[in-house]
C-alpha cells in the first residue's frame, strides 16, 4: 500500500507540474478543466496497473549439482519467529480513519448548510437557474442550479449583470460536479498534500471558464475589472470563508484572474501542448506500473508434473545412482484448503513441479554421487510467503522416498507457515499421500492453536485444551503444571510460575532432564553459558529419530488410564529426545505424557489376609462382549475440507460454488443441510441446501 501511495503522489505532482508551467496561464479553460479530473484518477490507475509478460521455460528439475546446505535436519513445523513488535499498521490505520471521520463530517457539514440555506430562504425561478435570497451578507455564490444572492442587494438592483451572468456560467457548466467531485477526494486522501493543490487549481479554473464567459458577452471589460475589484476586498473575502463548497465570485486572487481574462492561446499552441500530454502519460506508464513474468509450458497443467534427471545426467565413475522421491500436498496456512499452481523450484530457479487442483505435486531425481544426499528447493506461489526448504539425509542407501507437506501463509495473513514431512511411506501416489495428510493436518491445526495461544505474548508456560507446555520456536508437554523446571542450571520453580521471571524471546533451549534429576525440564536463556546447552545443540541421528517415533507413538497410543510403562524405554525416550534440535523435536511425535507412579505400600501394615471366595449359585449367563464405542464423527467443517482436499465440486442451493465459499456458508450456518453420498467417488459432489434435502430412491 505505501509504494502505490508513493507512486500515485508522484503521478498527480508530475501531471501538476506540466499543468503548472504549460497550460495554467493559456486560455483552454475547458480542455483543463478535464485534464485537471483526468489527472487525479489516471494517479490512482497507472501504479495499479500490471502488465502480465507470458515466459516459456524449459522444465528442468533437479540434479547433483544443487546447492549444498549445512548439515542440519529437515525443517519442519517451522513456524517464522514471532517477536512482539508495535503494531504500526494498526496505528497509522487507526489515524487515517481518523483523518476521514473529520473530513467526512466537515464535507456533510458544508452539504448542510447549503441545504439549510435552500430550505430557509425565499427563491425566484429564472429559466433554469433558482436564485436563493439570503438575508446574511455573504459574497454571491452557486450551488448545481441554485445561485446565492443577497436579497437587500437584489431586490434594490445593486447587483451587476456581469455578476449574475458569472454565476449562472458555474450553474449552466455544472461546476459543483467537480467540487463534489474533487471534496470526495480529499475525504479518503486527506492526507496527501497535493490533493489541496489540485483542488485550488480546479476552482480557480472554474473562475476562469466564468470570467471567459462574461467577457465574451461584454465589450466593457474595465468595468467588469471594476466589478470583481469591489468583490475583492478584504472584507468580502472574509466573508468567503462561510461559502463552503459552492463556487464564490471573489475565489483566487485578482492578479491571476486579469492576465488569464487577456490571454488567448493559438489553435497551433493548442495542439501542441495538448499532444505533450501523450508522451508524458506513455512515460509514467514505463515509470510506475509493474510486469509480472509467468512461466509458461507447453502443456496445461491438470495434473502435477513428474521431472525426472535420468535422461538429462550422465552416470560416472562407476556409481551407482541413488532414486530420490517427493510428494505431497500444499495449503493455505490459514484455511488448510489445497493450492493449485504452486510452483517447486530448485536452487538455479529452474521449475520442478507444480500442483495440481488438489494441491498435489510429485517430483523424482538421481544423485549420483557418494556420501551424504544434500539438495535445496523453494515453494512458492503469487500473494503467498515463499518457503526455503534446505535437506540432508545423510549416506543413505538405495531408493529413498519422503512425503512433504506444507501450509503457505498469505502475505497479510496472520497465520504461520508449516511444514511436515512423512519418512519411508508406503507410496507416493495422491492416495496414500492424502491419507497420511489426515494426521499432518491434526498436527497443522494443533499448531494453529498453538500460536493463538502464544500471540500478543510472552509466556513461556502456556495452557491449551487442558494441557499445559513449554513453548519457544518449539514445544515441549507438561504432566501438570507444577512440573519442576531447571532455568540455566540455577534457579529451580514449577512451570506456573515461569511466566513471571523470563520472556519467550529469551529462551535458546529446553528439553526433559533424565529420571533421578532436581528437576524434569531445563530451560536455557541467553544469560546462560555456551557449555550448559552444549547437550542442546547436538542433534539426534536419523537412526535414533526413528527409534525415538516408535517408542513415542507406542505409549501415546496407549490408554493413559491402564499404561504398560517399561522403565528402560522411557530412559532411553529422554536422552534421544535430550539429543534433538528443535527442529526435530517440532516434527517428532510428542514427548509422551507419562502418569505419576503408583505410591509405594505403607510398609508398618502387613497386608490383609485374602478373604475366602463365597460359591456363587447358579452360572452366569454367557453375554456376548459389548460392540466398540464408534468414532466420532468428524463436524461439518472438518468434512468440507476434507472434501476440499479431494478435489470435490461443491453446490449450494443447486448453484456450484468454490470450496472457500462452502466454508464460508458452514461458518454462518450451522443448521445447513450436507449431502456428500459421493464422498468416495473419484469425482465427489458435496452439495449444501437451506432447504431439507429429499433423497429419492
Amino acid at each position: 500500500m505505501l509504494i502505490f501511495l508513493l507512486k500515485s503522489t508522484a503521478c498527480l505532482a508530475i501531471f501538476l507540474a506540466f499543468y503548472k508551467l504549460l497550460l495554467e496561464k493559456e486560455s483552454v479553460h475547458h480542455f483543463k478543466r478535464f485534464y485537471l479530473l483526468g489527472t487525479l484518477m489516471a494517479s490512482l490507475i497507472i501504479p495499479s496497473i500490471v502488465f502480465v509478460e507470458y515466459v516459456e521455460v524449459t522444465q528442468n528439475s533437479f540434479s547433483d549439482t544443487l546447492t549444498a546446505v549445512n548439515d542440519t535436519e529437515t525443517p519442519t513445523l517451522l513456524p517464522v519467529a514471532e517477536e512482539t513488535e508495535v503494531e504500526w499498521g494498526a496505528i497509522l490505520w487507526s489515524v487515517y480513519v481518523l483523518g476521514v471521520l473529520g473530513f467526512g463530517f466537515r464535507f456533510l457539514r458544508n452539504l448542510g448548510q447549503i441545504w439549510l440555506r435552500i430550505r430557509k430562504n425565499p427563491k425566484s425561478k429564472h429559466h433554469f437557474i433558482t436564485r436563493v435570497l439570503l438575508a446574511q451578507q455573504l459574497p454571491p455564490h452557486t450551488f448545481f442550479s441554485y445561485v446565492f444572492l443577497n436579497k437587500k442587494q437584489y431586490e434594490a438592483q445593486n447587483i451587476p449583470e456581469e455578476v449574475l451572468l458569472h454565476e449562472e456560467t458555474h450553474a449552466r457548466q455544472r461546476h459543483s460536479l467537480d467540487i463534489l467531485f474533487i471534496e470526495l477526494a480529499q475525504v479518503l486522501l486527506w492526507f496527501n498534500p497535493l490533493i489541496y493543490l489540485l483542488k485550488s487549481y480546479v476552482r480557480l479554473n472554474h473562475e476562469f471558464l466564468a470570467d471567459r464567459a462574461v467577457i465574451n458577452k461584454s465589450l466593457n471589460l474595465a468595468h467588469y475589472q471594476n466589478t470583481l475589484l469591489s468583490y475583492l476586498s478584504h472584507d468580502h473575502f472574509e466573508k468567503y470563508q462561510s461559502t463552503g463548497i459552492a463556487n464564490a465570485i471573489n475565489y483566487s486572487s485578482i492578479k491571476k484572474r486579469f492576465t488569464v481574462m487577456k490571454t488567448n492561446t493559438s489553435k497551433t499552441s493548442f495542439v501542441f501542448r495538448s499532444l505533450l500530454v501523450l508522451p508524458l502519460t506513455a512515460l509514467l506508464l514505463l515509470g510506475f506500473t509493474e510486469t509480472n513474468e509467468i512461466p509458461i509450458t507447453n502443456k496445461e497443467i491438470s495434473e502435477p508434473i513428474i521431472f525426472s534427471t535420468t535422461d538429462n545426467l550422465e552416470i560416472t565413475d562407476g556409481l551407482t545412482p541413488r532414486s530420490v522421491e517427493l510428494a505431497g500436498i500444499i495449503v493455505d496456512s490459514e484455511t488448510l484448503l489445497p493450492l493449485e499452481n504452486v510452483t517447486i523450484s530448485g536452487s538455479d530457479g529452474k521449475i520442478l513441479s507444480k500442483t495440481n487442483n488438489k494441491g498435489y505435486y510429485h517430483i523424482e531425481f538421481e544423485i549420483l554421487s557418494s556420501g551424504d544426499i544434500y539438495f535445496d528447493f523453494s515453494v512458492t506461489k503469487e500473494g503467498y510467503n515463499p518457503i526455503s526448504q534446505k535437506e540432508h539425509w545423510g549416506n543413505l542407501k538405495g531408493n529413498v522416498g519422503s512425503a512433504m507437506y506444507f501450509a503457505l501463509q498469505q502475505k497479510k495473513s496472520d497465520a504461520t507457515q508449516l511444514s511436515s514431512m512423512t519418512t519411508n511411506p508406503k507410496s507416493l501416489d495422491y492416495e496414500t499421500v492424502l491419507t497420511n495428510y489426515d494426521k499432518v493436518e491434526e498436527k497443522f491445526k494443533f499448531h494453529q492453536k498453538l500460536e493463538g495461544a502464544k500471540r500478543g505474548n510472552q509466556n513461556v508456560f502456556i495452557q491449551l485444551d487442558g494441557a499445559y507446555y513449554l513453548v519457544n520456536d518449539s514445544w515441549i508437554q507438561l504432566k501438570s503444571k507444577n512440573d519442576l523446571v531447571m532455568v540455566d542450571n540455577k534457579t529451580i520453580m514449577p512451570a506456573f510460575k515461569l511466566n513471571k521471571s523470563i520472556k519467550r524471546k529469551q529462551i535458546v533451549g529446553m528439553t526433559p532432564l533424565e529420571a533421578g534429576k532436581e528437576a524434569d525440564f531445563a530451560i536455557y536463556t541467553l544469560k546462560s553459558q555456551a557449555s550448559s546447552i552444549e547437550d542442546l545443540q547436538s542433534s539426534a541421528s536419523r537412526e535414533e529419530m526413528k527409534e525415538y517415533n516408535a517408542l513415542a507413538k507406542k505409549y501415546n497410543d496407549m490408554d493413559h488410564n491402564n499404561m504398560v510403562i517399561n522403565k528402560k524405554e522411557v530412559m532411553r525416550l529422554k536422552v534421544i529426545y535430550g539429543k534433538m534440535s528443535e527442529k526435530q523435536r517440532a516434527d517428532a511425535e510428542p514427548f509422551p505424557n507419562f502418569p505419576p507412579p503408583p505410591p509405594a505400600p505403607d510398609a508398618t501394615k502387613p497386608p490383609k489376609a485374602p478373604s475366602a471366595v463365597k460359591k456363587v449359585k447358579g452360572t452366569q449367563p454367557n453375554l456376548p462382549p459389548a460392540p466398540p464405542v464408534p468414532p466420532t464423527p468428524p463436524s461439518p467443517m472438518e468434512h468440507i475440507k476434507k472434501m476440499a482436499a479431494k478435489g470435490a465440486t461443491f453446490m449450494y442451493n443447486g448453484k456450484e460454488i468454490s470450496a472457500k465459499k462452502a466454508i464460508e456458508v458452514i461458518k454462518n450456518n450451522r443448521k445447513i443441510n450436507i449431502d456428500s453420498r459421493d464422498a468416495n467417488g473419484d469425482h465427489p459432489v458435496v452439495k449444501l441446501s437451506t432447504e431439507p434435502i429429499v433423497i429419492e430412491n
